[in-house]
């Protein structure tokens, strides 16, 4: 991590002209421009915070998502603000909307120890400024050996999913996801989808919508209609997400083929929207509280000398509810 002699020597200025640039004394046009050019070029943050807090430690952490507007998000922020409070520790709450500088201004404050650390589901393109010695967790996606990885067996669900429809009946399977650049989790859940299909020799498609996420559920909906207008296509469909799972649900209202007589469908998550919500569709569940419960423990135990962070994955499960068969049946 550059330090202020670095700046100085790349500005071509003594240490003490870019002491005083930093706090704000007046110094000439010329160095002042080639100080701020040095900075940029070196990602320099003056460590103001932790001189004025000397060795004293920040109680926050910073939690940045992309949304609150699904039930997965919502339920994992809720958990690890309770095991944040067990450890006497703050949460802040960054809703970044996958804005890169948003992100980028988290990622700065926890440089300059106004947080203790940040805990993060980013599928911005922040990577450059992930280093070694910046108190990172990563939920979902790998950045590099030095961020700490936490996530659910995404493969596993994908494969799992396959086989629960398969063992149900379902011979001509569907899966059904938006294209979301750097989620590593849902390509994943497409890989082990594809995977198991071919391992079990049934014939499957994907639909994979390029588009942005206002007008998906539109989409999926124009895309079902056509697939099912003459006959029942798919047997079985797999959705990325259980708000996926719901689009189907919607779309095949207008249909004359039933879920799950004639189609059966499982989504990927298992949140609840509130506490004691009754879920209905079928789903590879995620251990929501696993996932706060180790990136905490994760962030509490981060240290900058290891050479390599842990990367967690969890493993998942069948919900076998609503949307599909029992195996009886």
């Amino acid at each position: 991590m550059a330090n202020m002699n670095d700046v100085a020597r790349l500005a071509k200025v003594s240490r003490g002209t870019v002491s005083n640039y930093i706090n704000g004394v007046r110094i000439k046009d010329e160095p002042a421009k080639r100080i701020e050019k040095a900075i940029e070029e070196l990602n320099y943050v003056p460590n103001q915070a932790a001189r004025a807090l000397k060795k004293q430690t920040s109680d926050t952490i910073a939690f940045i998502l992309p949304t609150i507007w699904t039930p997965f998000f919502a339920e994992l922020t809720h958990h690890i603000q309770l095991e944040l409070q067990r450890h006497n520790l703050k949460m802040l709450l960054c809703n970044s909307q996958n804005d890169f500088n948003l992100e980028l201004d988290y990622v700065k404050m926890a440089k300059e120890e106004k947080v203790r650390g940040i805990i993060t589901i980013s599928y911005s393109d922040i990577d450059p400024y992930v280093t070694s010695n910046l108190p990172l967790v990563s939920i979902e996606r790998y950045f590099n050996q030095h961020v700490p990885f936490v996530t659910s067996d995404n493969f596993q669900g994908g494969q799992l999913a396959v086989k629960s429809l398969h063992e149900r009946g379902a011979t001509k399977l569907l899966m059904i996801l938006r294209e979301l650049p750097n989620n590593l989790g849902i390509h994943e859940r497409m890989n082990g989808f594809i995977d198991y299909c071919k391992h079990l020799s049934i014939d499957y498609d994907v639909y994979l919508d390029k588009g942005d996420s206002k007008g998906f559920s539109k989409r999926v909906e124009e895309y079902l209609v056509s697939c099912y207008k003459e006959e029942c296509s798919f047997d079985g469909i797999f959705t990325a997400t259980d708000r996926y799972a719901e689009y189907v649900i919607d779309a095949f209202r207008t249909l004359k083929w039933q879920i799950p007589e004639d189609v059966q469908l499982i989504g990927f998550d298992g949140a609840r929207s509130y506490e004691t919500e009754q879920l209905r569709i079928s789903t590879i569940a995620q251990d929501i509280k696993k996932i706060a419960e180790i990136s905490v423990e994760e962030m509490l135990n981060f240290n900058i000398e290891r050479s390599s962070q842990k990367k967690n994955i969890l493993p998942v499960k069948l919900l076998d509810l609503q949307t599909t068969k029992k195996l009886n049946e």
